[in-house]
This record gives C-alpha cells, structure tokens and sequence, in this order.
C-alpha cells in the first residue's frame, strides 16, 4: 500500500486543529469529579474483594495445615476393613511352604521381605503358605499361619508402612464384619493378623 505526500499537509491541518481546542475550567472540574468518584466507587469493591479473598486465603492455608497435620495419619479403620474382606475371601495360596525364607522367595515382586514377626512365635504358630495381595492399594503378603493351641486358620498379612506414619504403630485391635484385626508394626512393615 502506497500512501500519498497529500497526506503530510492532511496530518498537520488536523494536529493543527486538535491543538486550537481546550476544555473549559468547568468542564475539566465536571471530569475530575467524575474520575474521583469512579475511583472512590472501584476502591471499596476491591478492599471488599481483597478481604474476600484474604479469608478465602487463610482458609485455604488452614484447610492444608489440618490435611497434612491429620492427612499424614492413616486411616486404620480402612486398613482393618480392607484386611477383614480379604480374610472372608479366603483365598487360596499360591505357594503352601512352612518357611518365611521359601514364601520370601516365591513373592519377588515385593519391595520388601517377608519376615517372622516376633508376635507370632514359631513354638505356638506354623506357616502354612502365602499369596500376594493388596493392602491399601499397595503389594502385600497374604500369609495363612495356624495357631498350634486352637488349631486354627488365620490370615497374617505383611505390608510397607503406609508413607507419612510414624515409625511406631501401636498395637491396635479392631473388629469389622466378625473379624478380629490386630494391626503393629515390626521390622519398618505394618502387620496384621485377622481372626
């Protein structure tokens, strides 16, 4: 596109012109008046939005502090409940062995090793197999162990400490749909005996 030189004369007429003209000392005073009450009305819905937001602000802050003060505690219920399930389903074990050592061995795909817990002394309790399972959404050992006084079945279950929980869990017990759940921890892994 291609302009004229008509149009240098056209821009200084209109400079020209533009300049000749002022406002008025009544009409510059008519638009600070306007200009400050448009200020003075923006102001107050932003102190207004600014404390709004401030409160949603400290909520925010405090609704965080609460999740990672308590979110760090886990949920035991759940674990028991998810424990007691699969105790009821009473599925089968995918290596029948009396020895940690051989159900260590089978379970490779754990990220820790089956051990003998110290509640459970070889004198009163014998292995009978073990399976992989899932505890709290992560792998776990599923281990059948019998108790040698009553002659009963029970299923020990051996997992990772759930990230964020203190290194000592006390010994809890819980009940959940007629399934007594001991939960401890011992050697860094949480353990649980349903019976």
């Amino acid at each position: 596109m291609t302009y004229s030189k008509n149009q240098d004369p056209l821009k200084s007429q209109l400079t020209k012109h533009y300049d000749a003209k002022s406002l008025s000392v009544t009409q510059v005073n008519a638009l600070n008046e306007l200009q400050e009450k448009a200020t003075k009305k923006q102001s107050a819905p932003r102190s207004q939005a600014h404390r709004t937001g401030m409160a949603l602000a400290a909520m925010l802050m405090l609704a965080v502090s609460v999740w990672t003060l308590w979110g760090d505690r886990h949920d035991y219920g759940a674990i028991s409940a998810e424990i007691a399930y699969n105790h009821n389903s009473q599925m089968q074990m995918e290596i029948l062995s009396d020895s940690f050592a051989d159900i260590d061995t089978y379970l490779n795909r754990l990220d820790f090793s089956v051990v003998r817990p110290s509640q459970l002394p070889v004198e009163k309790w014998v292995l009978l197999g073990g399976r992989y399972c899932s505890i709290d959404g992560k792998i776990a050992a599923q281990l059948h162990v019998k108790d040698l006084d009553t002659d009963r079945v029970y299923t020990f279950y051996q997992a990772k400490l759930p990230q964020g929980v203190e290194a000592h869990v006390d010994d809890m017990v819980m009940d959940v749909d007629g399934v007594s759940v001991s939960l401890w921890e011992e050697n860094g892994l949480l353990m649980g005996l349903a019976k």
